[in-house]
C-alpha cells in the first residue's frame, strides 16, 4: 500500500477533487440529457404518412388528426386533368415515416383555371408572335398561311375559331391560332 501514497496525496489536493467532482457531475447531466431528449423527441418511433392526393382539404385534416399529424394548405395550381377542390401534391410524400404532431403540406387544384390577357401579335413577325404569345403563358397552335406580301406576318389572332382582341382574358396555357402572309412568289 505504501506504493501509492502519491496518489492519495493527489486526491487529496483540493483543486483535483474538485476536477473530479465536476467531471463526474457533468458525465451525470451529460448522460440524463441524452436519456431525456430520447424519451422527448420519442427516438425510433414514426409514423406512416397518408396518402392524401385526391381527398378535399377536410377530408384530408380529419384523416391527419386521426393519424396524430397536422396539415396546412400551402398553395393552389390547376390542373385539367385533376378535380377542383382536390389534393394534387403533398410534402412529404404518401409512406413517409415522420414523427408525431409533424405538419404535412400540401396544394390543391384550384376550382377555376388561371386566366391571363391576351396579347397583341397581329403585326408582327412569327417568331416575335410565338415569344410574345408563350411569355404571356399561351400555346402557338395552328398556323393558317393566307395569300400577303409580308411572309410569316401575322395578320389574325384566333382563339376556338373566332377572332380575338388585346387584353381579353382567357385560360393559361390555351392555344391561339395565327393567320400568316404566305408571301408573293
Amino acid at each position: 500500500m505504501g506504493n501509492y501514497s502519491w496518489l492519495k496525496k493527489i486526491y487529496r489536493h483540493y483543486i483535483v477533487k474538485n476536477l473530479l467532482i465536476f467531471f463526474v457531475v457533468c458525465m451525470l447531466v451529460y448522460i440524463s440529457a441524452l436519456i431525456m431528449l430520447s424519451f422527448y423527441t420519442r427516438h425510433g418511433e414514426f409514423l406512416p404518412v397518408p396518402d392524401l392526393k385526391g381527398l378535399t382539404a377536410k377530408d384530408a385534416g380529419v384523416i391527419l388528426r386521426n393519424h396524430s399529424l397536422r396539415g396546412k394548405l400551402v398553395d393552389s395550381i390547376y390542373l385539367a386533368t385533376a378535380k377542383p377542390g382536390v389534393i394534387v401534391g403533398q410534402i412529404p410524400e404518401a409512406n413517409s415515416a415522420v414523427k408525431e404532431n409533424r405538419t404535412i403540406y400540401f396544394v390543391v387544384n384550384a376550382t377555376l383555371p388561371e386566366m391571363v390577357r391576351m396579347p397583341d401579335v397581329v403585326g408582327v413577325s412569327l417568331r416575335h408572335a410565338e415569344s410574345v404569345i408563350e411569355a404571356q403563358g399561351l400555346k402557338v397552335g395552328k398556323l393558317f398561311y393566307v395569300p400577303d406580301i409580308a411572309r410569316n406576318n401575322v395578320l389574325r389572332q384566333t382563339y376556338k375559331g373566332k377572332d380575338i382582341r388585346k387584353g381579353v382574358k382567357i385560360v393559361k396555357g390555351a392555344s391561339i391560332d395565327l393567320y400568316l402572309g404566305s408571301g408573293y412568289n
